[in-house]
């Protein structure tokens, strides 16, 4: 006698296929998850956790209503933007009446702009006119400007305070490779008697003589001191 399939076996097996179909349909979504998505190129939509390495025009988002911000990155404790190129600019900012690029922070201890070149080239360089100069080599900062003779590569400016302040332990807190001309007094302070200065150099100094008076001294690459001014 031969046995005939029941319904109920029909209907076990139908599902058992569908569950299996499900069950391997869970996996490949959940294998996806776990995968990077594809990179993304020209034309589509910029989402939250994108890559988009092909793009070959301008991604432009604009803001011709209002003063708000167009876009803004913001991190708690990382950086909020950054901008990279091996080549070219990293992050280029351009204003047609304003500033181009602006910082600012609200620390006590640290600076609102930093540049840092780890090259030993110039970590900040800000020039006027023309073109950028060649950057200088262990310079923190360069300053340039060539249009005439009232240009200013550095301008340091206080009204009651010190405009331009340079400070060294052992070199020169200021060295001039040119003229020096000042339209108000020149102003120094008594210490003791510097060493002698290099050949054809002379060191002009205030010292006190010993009685409580101020003496105007130059001392001569010989070690020879000769007092120019005795204080009255």
């Amino acid at each position: 006698m031969t046995a005939s399939l029941q319904p109920e076996s029909k209907s076990s097996s139908r599902r058992a296929l569908l569950a299996g179909a499900l069950g391997g349909l869970g996996a490949l979504a959940a294998s996806a998850i776990g995968r990077p998505g594809p990179v993304r190129a020209e034309g589509q939509a910029v989402v939250v956790g994108g890559e988009y390495l092909d793009a070959t025009s301008v991604t432009k988002i604009a803001n011709l209503t209002n003063s708000n911000y167009v876009l803004q990155g913001s991190s708690s404790s990382g950086i909020g933007v950054v901008g990279d190129s091996t080549s070219s600019i990293g992050v280029l900012g351009f204003s047609n009446s304003y500033i181009g690029v602006r910082g600012s922070s609200n620390a006590v201890n640290q600076p609102a702009s930093l540049g840092w070149s780890s090259g030993d080239s110039t970590g900040v360089q800000g020039y006027s006119g023309g073109l950028a100069p060649a950057a200088k080599a262990k310079t923190g900062v360069y300053g340039y400007a060539a249009q005439d003779n009232f240009s200013r590569g550095v301008t340091g400016e206080s009204p009651a305070g010190i405009g331009v302040y340079g400070i060294s332990s052992t070199g020169y807190g200021g060295y001039f490779g040119g003229k020096v001309h000042t339209t108000a007094w020149y102003e120094m302070s008594e210490i003791g008697t510097p060493a002698a200065p290099l050949a054809n150099r002379a060191r002009l100094f205030l010292k006190d003589n010993g009685a409580g008076k101020t003496q105007l001294c130059v001392r001569f690459a010989t070690g020879a001191v000769q007092v120019i001014a005795t204080q009255p």
